[in-house]
């Protein structure tokens, strides 16, 4: 009898077990959701916060310490042959004077378009430019320019965009006074609409967008970037490899970020990625068992429709530096995770930007 009791009481404690498990189990639900809801409301309020004291502080140096800075955002769209690159911005020169521009690259040309300071207006929490009477958004853009060189008329919508986990900057994001901060907004995101560029309409219903973003002092003395999202399976890459200036220091930094079949990879500096390999036709990065391969064909054949031209890049605040941009490049990916082979990937529609520390 007395046994029996003993297992009662012991089956007694074991269901109470269960049962302070469960509360336990419900009391930690519940905190996570105060959690996520605290963090729902608090993110909002912090990025206004950021932002704001970003603007301030960029508004005091301009203007009090002569401070040089430029920011621009990157929206390319991209159909089965043709590319339209537009980059809306301004650069702050060394009396803190601004001027915004437009840059346009697409298969025949590329222009630069300055504006007046009255002309600019932009909302860098919400991704958002007016340039005169154009607007560039993560929604899409609408365009009606008309200058001595260019005319173009048209608007663009946006699908959903494709952003990446996290910072592609990662920790260095909260580093001051880097020469260059890049930022990554869409990898790849659907297109409807159309444009008309000096006569010529081009079409991109259901073709595949990129927006990225870049501000700082200076482009990198020397740089490797290159980005395609049109592949024959679900993929989209960006990577880039830089001489970065540091404290006094430098070092080759690189950022990677690959997202396929809905999963995100991600190679960097601050994730201990080395560069293995930097050439004109390809880099390889590795990152502990990991390892990323891009091959580009460096021979233009004639039914090649690979293009490039010059924009301008900053350089200590001033838009006075030249680069090339390629775009049509023809490109082999290779990406191993620990030892096995993810993908391997071709596609044609490759753009890419090779700028040593010359300069073009």
């Amino acid at each position: 009898m007395f046994i029996k009791l003993q297992r009662v009481k012991q089956m007694g404690d074991i269901v109470q077990m269960r049962n302070n498990k469960k509360k336990n189990i419900c009391k930690n639900k519940q905190l996570l959701r105060k959690i996520e809801t605290f963090h729902k409301k608090i993110k909002p309020r912090a990025a206004v916060i950021r932002d704001s004291i970003r603007e301030l502080f960029v508004t005091v140096l301009s203007h009090k310490k002569r401070f040089q800075y430029f920011e621009g955002w990157y929206f390319k769209h991209q159909n089965a042959d043709t590319v339209l690159a537009l980059i809306p911005g301004q650069s702050v020169d060394e009396n803190g004077v601004k001027h915004p521009f437009l840059q346009i690259i697409w298969n025949e040309n590329s222009y630069s378009i300055d504006f007046k300071e009255e002309d600019y207006l932009v909302d860098r929490r919400q991704k958002m430019v007016m340039l005169g009477n154009n607007v560039f958004s993560l929604h899409g853009m609408k365009l009606n320019i008309k200058s001595k060189d260019v005319t173009v008329q048209g608007m663009i919508c946006y699908g959903s965009l494709s952003p990446i986990a996290y910072s592609i900057m990662g920790p260095f994001q909260f580093v001051p006074f880097m020469e260059c901060r890049h930022e990554i907004i869409s990898m790849a995101h659907t297109l409807r609409g159309k444009v008309k560029i000096n006569g010529k309409v081009l079409d991109f219903n259901g073709e595949k967008g990129y927006i990225e973003g870049d501000r700082g002092r200076s482009f990198p003395r020397d740089y490797l970037w290159l980005q395609c999202n049109r592949f024959g399976e679900n993929a989209a890459v960006m990577v880039s490899v830089a001489h970065i200036p540091f404290i006094g220091h430098s070092f080759q930094g690189c950022i990677c970020v690959i997202q396929y079949q809905g999963r995100e990879y991600r190679f960097a500096t601050y994730l201990g990625a080395e560069v293995v390999l930097k050439r004109a036709t390809s880099v390889i990065l590795r990152q502990g068992n990991d390892c990323l391969k891009v091959f580009l064909t460096n021979q233009k054949r004639n039914e090649d429709a690979r293009f490039s031209h010059k924009l301008l890049a900053p350089d200590k605040g001033k838009m006075s530096r030249f680069i090339k941009e390629e775009h049509l490049l023809k490109g082999r990916f290779l990406l191993y995770e620990k030892e096995e082979l993810i993908f391997d990937l071709t596609s044609r529609y490759v753009s890419f930007e090779y700028v040593e520390s010359s300069g073009y």
